[in-house]
């Protein structure tokens, strides 16, 4: 009696543990977020070093988020084409408590995802499929003991896997409401509402930290008579085309924005000096790319410099004045009055 007794408060004990995790998991709405969450808040249901939260990414392989003896680490690793994952999503593993001696039985090797040489081996294993919206994945628990884990324990893990690829499948929803939210259909960059996040966040350390930004907007001199002559088709070309060599800067520390129809905006890390020379590199790239129009578009940018005390609109506005002065000049760059010297 007395043994059924502690039985039953130890599975109540879990269950609260479960509740627990579940009210952790729902306070989270970023992937990441959420997933190092899940590691630190396992603990309560297992007593266990490791946890480990697989998951599949595009073109094979699996990212992978590892917690073992208070160390949280990051890893890629390649598709396995019968590994112990990818035995877990085919539905043919999940409990072993003797893990050497069944990857010796099933001739398999392992990876194992430290560098640690203190640290001992893996015993037992349990690992459960997660599946939720676009996410797939393992969820793990792992002990350097042998027979660590019960039927129960793997129910448990069951049911937290199901708790966890919903909270996966709502945090994807949440991420791809706001990147939609930030995201210019056609071209794939940032939008003026993402622009005026990042841009506020830029002057921000620029007042704080005394951090150098450089605003450029642009835009596509006689952008209409494209239209005109080649039709909307071929203007939405060229405006993808500007989008992906726009994209090209971000390995520069820039961020790319559209602003509407065929206006354009880069916020780079630097002065005006150093944006103006980075534009004009990036310049010879459109000049050298195949555009539908066959000759490459005309564009016009003007360059600002964030100053202590602008406004988001102070420094939108000196740079569209720059912008509309090239334009004016049939020039392609200009910024402040020290950098015109040189036009």
């Amino acid at each position: 009696m007395n043994l059924h007794a502690s039985d039953a408060q130890r599975q109540i004990a879990r269950y609260r543990s479960l509740v627990r995790v579940t009210a952790a998991l729902s306070r989270h709405v970023r992937t990441d977020d959420l997933l190092r969450a899940m590691h630190e808040q396992v603990r309560l249901l297992f007593d266990t070093p490791i946890t480990l939260l697989a998951r599949c990414v595009p073109g094979g392989g699996w990212h992978c988020l590892t917690l073992e003896s208070d160390n949280v680490a990051e890893q890629d690793i390649a598709p396995r084409p019968d590994g112990l994952l990818e035995r877990v999503l085919r539905g043919t593993l999940r409990l072993e408590n003797d893990l050497p001696a069944y990857l010796r039985r099933e001739s398999l090797g392992i990876v194992r995802l430290h560098h640690r040489s203190d640290l001992p081996h893996t015993l037992s294993w349990m690992g459960v499929p997660l599946h939720a919206g676009e996410v797939t994945g393992v969820l793990s628990v792992q002990s350097y003991a042998q027979g660590a884990f019960t039927p129960e324990d793997l129910e448990f893990l069951e049911l937290l896997g199901v708790h966890l690829s919903i909270a996966l499948e709502n945090a994807a929803l949440h991420e791809r409401v706001e990147r939609e939210a930030h995201t210019d259909p056609l071209t794939g960059l940032w939008n003026r509402r993402g622009f005026g996040e990042r841009g506020e966040a830029a002057l921000r350390a620029a007042h704080r930290d005394g951090a150098r930004f450089t605003l450029a907007v642009m835009d596509l001199q006689d952008f209409k008579a494209v239209n005109d002559r080649f039709g909307h088709a071929v203007g939405d070309e060229v405006l993808t085309g500007l989008g992906l060599l726009l994209r090209r800067l971000t390995g520069r520390g820039a961020h790319v924005f559209r602003l509407g129809g065929d206006e354009f905006a880069v916020l780079l890390p630097g002065d005006s000096g150093q944006a103006r020379g980075t534009l004009s590199r990036w310049l010879e790239d459109v000049r050298g790319h195949p555009w539908p129009t066959a000759a490459p578009p005309h564009l016009n940018i003007g360059l600002a410099q964030a100053h202590p005390g602008y406004s988001m609109s102070d420094w939108l506005r000196e740079a569209d004045t720059q912008m509309y002065e090239a334009k004016r000049r049939r020039l392609h760059l200009l910024g402040t009055e020290a950098d015109r010297a040189g036009d």
